[in-house]
């Protein structure tokens, strides 16, 4: 059984590509609703990535990490019968859901202002880089991006360093949440209005917003903070230290903390028996805590502290992760079963609304795996109907490659 949650009933139409709008409908998928991926004969922009184990170059890990729980349909809406298609598809449905640059789903005829008139409850929901107006709303963005001019970048690294990237697709991500979290406002809304709605989310005001902290303190002090390091630049004992064997993290647990690592002496000591005191000689107080730390191997200061309630895990490795016991309770690691491939495991939505969401979950289907499935279930097409939909689509793609080779030659 296909999975069932709060937003069962609920079909949205998935034009989006590459990371963050796949995100975002992968929640909404992972809570019931019916995900309908709609790409080009190539597929998803970033299908193409490694794929698994040699298998199907479709099935790249970035296919599979963000697309679960969705059917795929092939349409080219550039072509008479594949725009068609689509119309009859918005009819039926809830959301649209894209992710292109400013503007490209009004060029195409896909905006909310055109798609509201064949449905007026439709919700059409947009991700774009920097805004659907203003100096950059045309310009091509991407997750790096967004860090580098939101300022994100520039806090990450060691000071005197180079900035530095985040290991995840922070950027994306928010966006793909804060879209995810506006369709469903928008949702709740029309239960009461009837009416669609426009959402917008762009890369930049979500990066922006994952670092309002930073800006606050620089709208008070007009100091720009630095790359943040490893540290915390302000709390004492709030960051990663090294042990004998590898690394940890450390929160405030003063002075409990001092005990654990046989520094007993400091808590009475004025450079370290306050608050005050803590954070004006944070330096020579973790250097005696870094002197400490490098006595024992991680797993055993994390026992240590954990006894003594003072805030602490390891700096894990992904393979460290799943073997978590804390991550193996939480089921955070989910497994599917795939037609093709077998045994799937992937990272579970970490939404959690008690007893709401129940079935199974399904892998990333492959490119048009449902197209057919789709067209006759949603808009009731004929076989005829769906055999002039693909020449017409075949016919149009067959354009575009001779346009291409007239262009070489």
């Amino acid at each position: 059984m296909a999975v069932q949650g709060p937003l069962t009933g609920v079909r949205i139409l998935d034009v989006s590509q590459a990371h963050a709008g796949p995100y975002g409908t992968q929640i909404l998928a992972d809570m019931g609703a019916e995900v309908i991926k709609i790409e080009s004969h190539l597929g998803d922009l970033l299908r193409m990535g490694p794929p698994w184990h040699g298998g199907n170059p479709q099935l790249g890990y970035y296919a599979l990490a963000l697309n679960r729980n969705k059917r795929s349909l092939v349409l080219d809406w550039e072509t008479k019968v594949g725009k068609e298609a689509f119309y009859e598809l918005v009819k039926k449905s809830d959301v649209v859901f894209d992710n292109f640059r400013a503007g490209a789903m009004q060029r195409s005829g896909l905006d909310f202002e055109t798609l509201s008139k064949l449905n007026p409850r439709i919700i059409c929901t947009s991700i774009c880089g920097y805004g659907v107006t203003g100096p950059y709303a045309e310009y091509s963005s991407m997750d790096d991006i967004a860090q580098a001019i939101s300022g994100m970048a520039s806090l990450c690294g060691e000071e005197g360093g180079p900035p530095i990237r985040s290991g995840a697709a922070v950027s994306d991500i928010s966006a793909g949440i804060y879209a995810a979290f506006g369709t469903v406002i928008a949702l709740y809304e029309r239960e009461h209005t009837g009416k669609g709605r426009q959402v917008n989310v762009n890369l930049l005001d979500a990066s922006m917003s994952l670092i309002a902290n930073h800006f606050q303190a620089f709208f008070i002090s007009g100091e720009v903070p630095k790359p943040q390091g490893s540290r915390h630049p302000l709390t004492a004992l709030l960051g990663f230290f090294k042990t004998k064997d590898s690394y940890m993290a450390i929160g405030p647990s003063w002075p409990r903390i001092a005990r654990v690592v046989d520094r007993e002496w400091m808590i009475d000591d004025p450079r370290f028996n306050n608050i005050f005191a803590l954070t004006a000689n944070k330096k020579e107080m973790e250097y005696e805590l870094e002197t400490a730390l490098a006595e024992a191997n991680t797993e055993d200061w994390v026992e240590l502290m954990r006894a003594q309630d003072c805030a602490c895990g390891p700096v894990n490795t992904l393979d460290k992760v799943i073997e978590d016991p804390q991550v193996i309770h939480n089921k955070t690691v989910v497994h599917m079963e795939h037609p093709q491939y077998g045994k799937v495991r992937a990272i579970d939505c970490p939404i959690k609304i008690v007893d709401a969401v129940t079935g199974s979950y399904t892998p990333t289907p492959l490119v048009g795996e449902h197209t057919e499935e789709v067209l006759k279930e949603v808009i009731g097409y004929t076989d005829e109907q769906i055999e002039a939909l693909k020449k017409g689509q075949e016919e149009h793609q067959q354009e575009l490659v001779d346009k291409r080779v007239r262009k070489m030659m």
